[in-house]
């Protein structure tokens, strides 16, 4: 089984993800089938383990949408086990040096490469190794000051798909919140240094956008993974503009 992405990004284009934080099958079959490149599965900020992101992660392995697992830290056992159950990669988060993003490479490979171990999950991911490597992509998020003053050391990790932005603890780290608008000019400047470094080592800059308009600047910016929402955000703009429609349209009777 080939790497799912690296067509897309071969042929110069952006890889355009949703975000899952529930429980839910049904939201993974509903996103998988609107068109998305990828479904992000997030064990770092949600109430989801990684047993659960393989579960969820299941139906889509046999199909061209990809699955990316946040796991919930940098750690070979817990990167192995998604990895096992057929994730297409992992975004490993609070990665702040060269060391800490050659560690989670690591937890990608087998020996001799690194350190993971061989037990394959699915039958249908096969037995080869070499196979199993291939079709992982290994982001590392770069989410503070010091991991973006030492942005070109972990863009040069051997072995690294990418790095992913996280903007709101690289604002929280500079002193600032990504929450205020306009949007912070020092945090702007960080995360736009991002693609550039990701050019000069030939790897994929990826970032949270949020939602549809931002996720269009990041891509102005040369961001190539870029994950535009989440199933809570989609429901929450859904829901608000279905709702102000019906009570537009009781308020002219």
């Amino acid at each position: 089984m080939t790497n799912k992405l690296t067509k897309v990004w071969a042929d110069g284009g952006v890889a355009l993800g949703a975000w899952v934080t529930t429980d839910s099958s049904e939201v993974v079959e509903v996103l998988s089938q609107a068109g998305y490149d990828y479904i992000g599965i997030d064990c770092q900020h949600t109430l989801l383990s990684e047993s659960d992101a393989g579960r969820l992660l299941k139906p889509l392995i046999e199909t061209p949408v990809a699955t990316i697992v946040r796991v919930s830290r940098n750690e070979p056992a817990t990167i192995g086990r998604v990895l096992d159950a057929g994730a297409d990669g992992v975004i490993v988060p609070m990665v702040d040096t060269p060391e800490e993003a050659a560690a989670a490479v690591a937890a990608c490979r087998y020996a001799p490469h690194g350190v993971r171990s061989f037990g394959p999950h699915r039958a249908s991911l096969g037995l080869e190794a070499a196979v199993l490597e291939e079709r992982v992509n290994c982001f590392v998020m770069v989410e503070s000051a010091e991991a973006i003053a030492n942005l070109d050391a972990i863009c040069a990790t051997e072995g690294l798909a990418g790095v992913y932005v996280g903007p709101g603890d690289l604002s929280i780290s500079m002193g600032t919140s990504w929450m205020q608008q306009p949007r912070p000019a020092d945090v702007v400047a960080a995360f736009s240094k991002v693609p550039a470094a990701c050019e000069r080592a030939g790897i994929i800059p990826g970032m949270h956008s949020g939602n549809a308009a931002f996720g269009a600047e990041l891509v102005g910016l040369g961001f190539r993974l870029v994950t535009l929402t989440s199933e809570i955000g989609l429901l929450r703009a859904g829901a608000g503009s279905d709702l102000a429609t019906a009570r537009a349209g009781a308020s002219e009777r």
